[in-house]
């Protein structure tokens, strides 16, 4: 009997060893955060005589994704108006906005008040005007879509 009683309380003190590593190691995990950040669209465009337009269809997402910054890039000094951004997903328009004064580093996302949740499963339509750009009038435009902040 003796034997049984060392043997349940060594389980015991086993078990709680072991519930407590198990608790520190996944409380470890689950406080660092994602330093990496998913790319997810990245767009191109000419701006001639101050305008631009993008019409473009991507592939399908594999999951469901939040999209948490677009970082828009311009010639430093540029500026001007993205007249309107639409991304449309398999469940109809996932993300717009319009009419934002913006310049090179412009966070689109907040700009618009996003997150933009794009929806899995289909493919995405990315349409984009803008307008008034100056002071060059010929010039690129990047957008970089990511779920990064």
């Amino acid at each position: 009997m003796n034997l049984l009683k060392m043997f349940i309380k060594s389980a015991k003190i086993l078990a709680f060893a072991l519930s407590l590593l198990i608790l520190c190691f996944t409380t470890t995990s689950m406080a660092v955060p994602n330093t990496f950040a998913t790319l997810i669209i990245t767009e191109k465009a000419q701006i001639t005589d101050g305008k631009f337009s993008i019409d473009t269809t991507t592939q399908p997402l594999p999951a469901k994704t939040v999209v948490r910054s677009a970082k828009l890039f311009l010639v430093p000094g540029e500026t001007g108006t993205i007249n309107k951004i639409k991304i449309t997903g398999p469940n109809g328009v996932e993300f717009g906005c319009q009419d934002i004064k913006v310049k090179d580093g412009v966070d689109l996302i907040k700009a618009c008040g996003g997150p933009a949740v794009l929806e899995a499963g289909g493919a995405l339509t990315y349409v984009a005007e803008g307008s008034d750009f100056a002071p060059k009038l010929n010039t690129n435009i990047k957008v970089v879509l990511s779920d990064d902040f």
